[in-house]
C-alpha cells in the first residue's frame, strides 16, 4: 500500500521501485537513565568522608507523614556559629504517597540568615526546583534554579546561578545512555560579567558502569576529572579521583573508602598533598541518637581539624525506621 503523493510500489521493467510510505513509530529504549552530568561522580563522591568542624548538634522531628521540624546548634571556625531552626513541608499526601511541591528552609534567628529550597514535580518527568540563601540580612539573596526533563534513556537540565542583568552563570547539559553500560553527555557553560560579554564554555562526559563498579569522567578547557568507583564486598566499597585544572597546573588525587556496618560507617581518605582524613559514624541501640566524629590532618603542615557530629531522632528517620 503506498499514499497517494507516492508512485505505485512495483518493481518496473527498468528494476526501478519505490518503498512504502515513512511511518513514525513509537520508540522502545532497554537501557537506564544515566542521571544527570552534575552527579555524573557521584558514586565516588558518597565514598568521600564529609568532615565536621568544630562541635554540631542536630534535632529532628516528625509531626506527620509530610510534616517535619528541624533545629540544629553549631559552634565552628568556618560555618556560621549559633543556632537554627526550621522544617520540612509537603503539599499533598495520597494513602502513603507524598506529592510535590515540597519546601525545606532553616533560619538563624540572630542573624537572620535563611536557606529554602522548593521542590516541585508538575509531573512525573519534570523537575522544578529553587534554592534560596541569605547570608545575613543586609547581603544579597544567591539564587538556583534547576529545569530537569527526565526520560526513559536520557536526562536533559539546565541550571541557573544569580541570574541577573550585569552578571549570572547558567548551565544547559544533557545526558544519554548509549548501551546498557556507556553512557555519554555534554554541558555548556554561559557566564556573563556585564551585560554585551557572554562567555562560553563546553565540556564533555562519559561514564562506563557495572553494577558493581563505575568509570567517569568529565574534560574541558577549565580541567579533567576523573572518577573510579568499585564495590569490593558487599561492606566495602572503594574510589580514586583526580583532578586537573589548567589554570594553576595542578593536580590532586585521591584514594578514599567506605566501610559499612550494620549500625556504623567508617569513611577515609589519602590524597596527593599529603593529607589523611577519617570519619565515623554510629546509630545507638538504645537511644534515638547517631554519633560521628572526623578528623582531617595535612601531614607536610601538621595542621588538622577536629569535628563531632550529634543528631537526636526520635522519629527514627534516619535510621530508615
Amino acid at each position: 500500500m503506498t499514499c497517494k503523493n507516492c508512485p505505485p510500489y512495483k518493481a518496473s521493467e527498468f528494476g526501478v521501485f519505490f518503498p512504502d510510505c515513512f511511518e513514525r513509530v513509537g520508540g522502545h529504549c532497554n537501557k537506564k537513565n544515566p542521571g544527570n552530568v552534575q552527579n555524573l561522580h557521584i558514586l565516588a563522591h558518597r565514598v568521600m568522608p564529609k568532615f565536621f568542624d568544630g562541635v554540631e548538634l542536630d534535632y529532628l522531628h516528625r509531626l506527620a507523614p509530610n510534616k517535619y521540624i528541624t533545629a540544629a546548634w553549631v559552634l565552628s571556625h568556618i560555618r556560621a556559629s549559633g543556632f537554627r531552626f526550621g522544617g520540612l513541608y509537603t503539599f499533598r499526601v495520597q494513602d502513603d504517597t507524598m506529592y510535590t511541591p515540597t519546601i525545606m528552609g532553616d533560619i538563624h534567628p540572630t542573624s537572620l540568615a535563611a536557606n529554602l529550597n522548593i521542590l516541585y514535580y508538575p509531573f512525573q518527568s519534570l523537575r522544578m526546583e529553587a534554592v534560596l540563601q541569605k547570608a545575613r540580612e543586609a547581603a544579597p539573596v544567591d539564587s538556583q534554579y534547576t529545569i530537569e526533563w527526565t526520560r526513559q534513556c536520557d536526562t536533559w537540565t539546565a541550571n541557573f546561578y544569580n541570574v541577573r542583568n550585569e552578571n549570572g552563570r547558567c548551565t544547559l547539559s544533557v545526558m544519554r545512555s548509549v548501551t546498557a553500560h556507556w553512557a555519554l553527555g555534554a554541558e555548556l557553560l554561559l557566564e556573563w560579567n556585564e551585560p554585551q560579554k557572554l562567555t562560553p564554555d563546553l565540556a564533555l562526559a562519559a561514564r562506563y558502569s557495572h553494577y558493581n563498579y563505575s568509570l567517569a569522567a568529565t574534560a574541558s578547557r577549565q580541567g579533567l576529572d576523573v572518577s573510579y568507583w568499585q564495590r569490593i564486598h558487599p561492606q566495602i566499597q572503594m574510589a580514586n579521583l583526580l583532578a586537573w585544572n589548567r589554570n594553576t597546573r595542578k593536580t590532586i588525587a585521591t584514594i578514599c573508602y567506605q566501610w559499612s556496618f550494620w549500625n556504623s560507617a567508617v569513611h577515609g581518605m589519602f590524597d596527593s598533598d599529603a593529607s589523611v582524613g577519617f570519619m565515623w559514624t554510629k546509630y545507638l541501640r538504645n537511644l534515638p541518637l547517631q554519633l560521628g566524629f572526623s578528623v582531617v590532618m595535612n601531614l607536610p603542615t601538621d595542621r588538622f581539624a577536629f569535628g563531632m557530629r550529634f543528631v537526636l531522632d526520635p522519629s527514627g528517620l534516619r535510621r530508615g525506621e
